[in-house]
């Protein structure tokens, strides 16, 4: 008996053979025909934006996109339903629609629900019904999340993603986001697998992947602490004095770091819904302003580089000055005076400024002013800069006479910011960065290409200028209340008035502060600006106290000691 099975066995699988190898080639090599190509991307990781000490500004995290196949989820959608809510939030009633749509095997539940929870959500679909019934109907498709965790710290800077409206984070829409997408998107791969027709993938079918390249994370320059405390800051002054917008920037002057970057108004990142187009670009770059008094530091320098003044030269400041056919005025009446280029610059007289500018070739102003970064990008990290404009060597006197005090030229708040920086720092200028450090996926170091630093003046005649700008803080100078306690400080006030492209007209005013400590030997400088206010308008008191607040936070913080000397007694008249 046990032979006849062995032998019908035997007969039964040669035959079976026969049938593959000879009789029935045509079926199989159909059925393997039928077999579908399908591919599905395999998204990379967006890289992460972090603050200069670690602090998280931007982080992507796993999620999915959860879809219905109604014809599946229909019998049960009542239980489903329950689940679902129970996870996602909302009524279970919510759900009932696409979970029981008609004429469809494709209905959206909800995009970007953080993976953990759709796991908690597949565990239940999969205990609740029985033969896992429940979970049958229900899909998924690879999505993230992009978060913001300080809100609207730095925000106009870090800048969003662009979500599509199939609920697909695409590209940065604003600010470092934007500027750096490609390297923080990084790649992604895909994975080539045969599957039949029915889309069931085959397990042993091909299966060819291409991995996904995660992004570069990068480490920024800017310090989220300080960074609010300038929002604050700049806040205030704003809404006190009923301005249109401010901004400020904070920056290390011996190697151009960013450390604080605020506008506001602003927006929140992580509430788009409420935010204002209008609000959410970076004004510290973007917006051109002609500078008013802040430019007669670049003056100065200027003058002190091509030896032209000391810090006692003497001047003599008529009560107007007559300019082909304008009159310059100073912003207060005065008398016929006799300043030295300290009080000049001290009391900000715009005709005394006037009065040494003449005595430089106008070439040499200019060409003094691109070297300083005027009519150009700086370079910065970050997108939407623009250049500002700076006049040709062949500007007629007039123009050189209102370029000298900071009209007929046009600047952005960070090309002024690193100007100044350069000037006080031995006369060396450092192109403003806003990245500190880029790691890719593997945590390795990705190199940055930055501009090497460039001497724009002597090493005298940045001693010089800064001998100036500590008596605009001192006795008698338009900073004087801008003094830092503890420490000797350098400023410049900016009152200038405010051009209205629209009407062609001058039209109200712009307030601005700059000013760096300690003087002996300058680390930080702050600089702030604040558009048209209404109550009130000179820069020292409606800039300067965010100016002050913002810089005795930063001193402290970055360990830059307290003067131990007095300073000099700054000698403004003759």
């Amino acid at each position: 008996m046990l032979v006849v099975l062995v032998v019908c066995a035997t007969l039964f699988s040669s035959a079976r053979l026969v049938q593959i190898q000879g009789l029935d080639p045509q079926a199989y090599a159909a059925q393997a025909a039928s077999l579908v190509k399908r591919s599905q991307p395999l998204p990379a990781v967006r890289g992460t934006i972090t603050d200069r000490n670690g602090q998280v500004l931007a982080e992507s995290s796993p999620a999915v996109d959860i879809t219905a196949d109604p014809t599946a989820t229909g019998p049960h959608a009542d239980a489903i339903a329950a689940i679902l809510a129970k996870y996602l939030g909302g009524n279970a009633s919510d759900y009932l629609e696409p979970l029981t749509r008609a004429n469809t095997r494709y209905a959206m539940i909800k995009r970007q629900v953080p993976a953990h929870t759709y796991d908690l959500i597949r565990a239940d679909l999969a205990t609740a019904g029985d033969n896992k019934q429940y979970a049958g109907g229900i899909w998924t498709s690879t999505n993230s999340i992009r978060s913001y965790p300080g809100g609207s710290v730095a925000s106009n800077v870090v800048g969003v993603l662009k979500q599509d409206d199939d609920g697909v984070y695409r590209s940065g829409a604003y600010g470092f986001e934007y500027a750096q997408d490609k390297q923080l998107a990084g790649k992604d791969g895909v994975e080539v697998y045969q599957s039949s027709p029915a889309g069931t993938k085959i397990p042993l079918g091909t299966n060819e992947i291409t991995p996904a390249e995660n992004g570069v994370s990068y480490q920024l320059t800017l310090d989220s602490e300080l960074q609010w405390t300038a929002e604050q800051s700049l806040k205030k002054v704003v809404d006190a004095s009923k301005a249109h917008f401010g901004y400020a920037i904070v920056m290390n002057i011996k190697t151009g770091e960013i450390l604080a970057m605020a506008n506001y108004p602003s927006f929140d990142s992580s509430d788009l819904k409420n935010a204002k187009a209008d609000n959410m670009g970076n004004r510290a770059i973007s917006d051109s302003l002609e500078p008013g008094s802040v430019e007669k530091v670049l003056t100065f320098a200027a003058l002190a580089d091509g030896g032209w003044i000391t810090p006692d030269t003497q001047v003599y400041v008529p009560s107007t000055l007559k300019s082909a056919d304008l009159t310059i005025n100073d912003s207060e009446s005065h008398g016929d005076l006799r300043l030295t280029a300290s009080g000049v610059l001290a009391q900000s007289s715009n005709i005394g400024t006037v009065q040494l500018a003449r005595q430089m070739p106008k070439a040499d102003l200019i060409s003094h002013l691109q070297s300083f970064g005027l009519g150009q990008q700086t370079g910065v990290e970050l997108p939407g800069e623009a250049s500002g404009w700076a006049p040709k060597s062949t500007l007629a006197d007039y123009s050189r006479d209102q370029v000298a005090f900071g009209q007929g030229l046009s600047v952005t708040g960070l090309q002024l910011a690193a100007a100044v920086a350069g000037i006080l720092n031995d006369g060396v200028y450092n192109t403003p960065t806003i990245v500190k450090s880029a790691t890719d996926a593997d945590g390795k170091t990705v190199a940055l290409d930055r501009p090497q630093p460039r001497r724009v003046i002597s090493e005298q005649a940045s001693r010089t200028v800064t001998q100036m700008m500590e008596a605009v803080t001192g006795s008698g100078g338009t900073g004087a209340q801008m003094a830092l306690p503890g420490y000797r400080s350098v400023g410049k006030t900016a009152t200038a008035q405010r051009y209205d492209q629209t009407s062609g007209k001058y039209v109200g005013y712009t307030a601005g502060y700059i000013g760096a400590a300690p003087a002996e030997d300058p680390q930080i400088l702050t600089y702030v600006v604040v558009d048209n206010p209404v109550n009130g308008h000179y820069g020292s008191t409606v800039a300067g106290p965010a100016y002050k607040e913002i810089m005795q936070y930063a001193l402290p913080r970055y360990g830059v000691l307290p003067s131990t000397t007095k300073a000099p007694v700054a000698k403004l008249d003759w």
